[in-house]
């Protein structure tokens, strides 16, 4: 009996040790990532598997209310989103992301240019301690000059009659009415009855000159020629335009417009945290956010990566820091109330 009961005891050491022995051996060798499209370049992706043998899967969203509304309905298995300012404050609060590991990430934080962009952190993320700032822009203004010289370097450009149905705007409430507030001199988070009926007033009259309210096909649309005015993203334009069509486009921020700063977090429930901290470190590393500024061809939120590249960005960090706002997350209230004035934007 008591042989048996030592047998019995030995082989569930060898199996306790054999288990632990396969766990170590079964260590992730992948990584799942939830982001824009186009939004992270290929050689990074490609470079960062071949240096650590990490697969990596990329899943997409088009809005950041889709991907919340995806995480929240219970959507497992991602490690790193790319939230804006807004909604990455409410997963912030609501504890849906990972509090970063600054040791794990010491040499990305020394790299960011904190002096220009760390202020702004304070809104959403106070000291980034929850993300790490990826895209730092303002939705502009492009305007054709072949077809058009003499033109305002503001929102009054869309109130210019002789081109009406050549223009575009964002079929987004939050770009296009947060950019009325803020050209009104109002907050973009305004819930006050009657500033938004004035934001709602002012758009009313830029909106007899749109073609539409465009968000899917803007870019190539202006590439085409087929219109001369877009509000929208500076890298929406270029990448449909050819080198020298692309000579001929002014792409400016107008005063009031929306600042936004995308970034990179770590999912609270990440499956693969260490593996995402790995990318993380290799995707700030200078040499390979050089590529994702050359793809964008926006202010680089890492020291020196604008220097070493013979590419000019469209808008810098002044342009952008002088003439937008960041907008904050809505109130409930705010929300209820934006929603309805947008309705009736787009219905009149």
């Amino acid at each position: 009996m008591i042989k048996l009961k030592k047998l019995i005891l030995i082989s569930f050491m060898l199996v306790l040790l054999f288990s632990c022995g396969s766990k170590e051996k079964k260590e992730s060798k992948t990584l799942n990532i939830y982001t824009w499209t186009y939004f992270i370049p290929d050689d990074v992706i490609e470079g960062f598997e071949k240096e650590t043998g990490i697969k990596v899967k990329m899943d997409f969203y088009d809005t950041n209310e889709q991907m919340y509304a995806k995480l929240k309905s219970g959507a497992k298995g991602y490690d790193i989103v790319s939230p804006s300012t807004d909604i990455l404050t409410i997963m912030r609060e609501e504890g849906m992301l990972e509090e970063l590991d600054r040791e794990k990430l010491k040499t990305v934080y020394e790299n960011l240019r904190m002096n220009e962009i760390e202020k702004f952190s304070e809104s959403y993320d106070p000291h980034f301690s929850h993300s790490l700032p990826y895209t730092f822009s303002a939705t502009g203004i492009a305007v054709n000059k072949k077809y058009i010289k003499d033109y305002p370097k503001t929102f009054d450009i869309f109130a210019m009659s002789q081109y009406k149905g050549r223009m575009t705007m964002l079929d987004d409430m939050r770009e296009t009415l947060g950019a009325a507030l803020q050209y009104l001199g109002y907050s973009a988070e305004s819930s006050n009855d009657q500033e938004l009926e004035a934001a709602k007033n002012q758009l009313l009259i830029w909106k007899k000159n749109l073609a539409k309210f465009d968000s899917a096909t803007f870019g190539k649309s202006f590439a085409s020629g087929e219109f001369y005015i877009s509000h929208g993203y500076a890298e929406n334009y270029f990448e449909e335009l050819s080198e020298e069509d692309a000579k001929n486009v002014d792409y400016f921020i107008p005063k009031g417009a929306m600042m936004y700063i995308d970034s990179m977090v770590i999912l609270k429930n990440s499956p693969n945290k260490e593996n995402a901290y790995k990318f993380l470190e290799y995707l700030y590393r200078p040499e390979n956010f050089k590529k994702v500024y050359e793809l964008f061809q926006a202010p680089s939120v890492v020291k020196g990566v604008e220097e070493s590249s013979s590419i000019k960005p469209h808008v810098t960090f002044d342009d952008v820091i002088k003439n937008a706002k960041l907008p904050k997350a809505l109130s409930p209230e705010a929300l209820e109330k934006q929603q309805k004035v947008w309705e009736a934007i787009k219905l009149q």
